[in-house]
């Protein structure tokens, strides 16, 4: 997820520099848009993981801890990661 959110912020960087470096200013501002957008997802996606860091499950499933839930119908495994 850090790669992802490395790549889109730098071609987020290149469509601005594209949209600088348009003739005549034709879509230019189409390019800004798009760059801006871009950039508030990586924000809002790097947030998340920084607020997901702290919770207990993501800290339970980062030591490699495993949670185990009993149902009438057997037992279920799930390990976060």
């Amino acid at each position: 997820m850090k790669q992802l959110c490395a790549d889109l912020r730098q071609f987020a960087i290149e469509i601005r520099q594209l949209g600088f470096s348009l003739n005549g200013g034709v879509g230019e501002r189409e390019c800004l848009d798009l760059s801006e957008r871009m950039l508030a997802a990586v924000n809002q996606a790097e947030a998340r993981m920084a607020s997901a860091k702290s919770t207990p499950l993501f800290a339970a499933a980062a030591e490699g801890s495993v949670a185990r839930a009993g149902s009438g119908f057997g037992e279920m495994t799930w390990v976060c990661m």
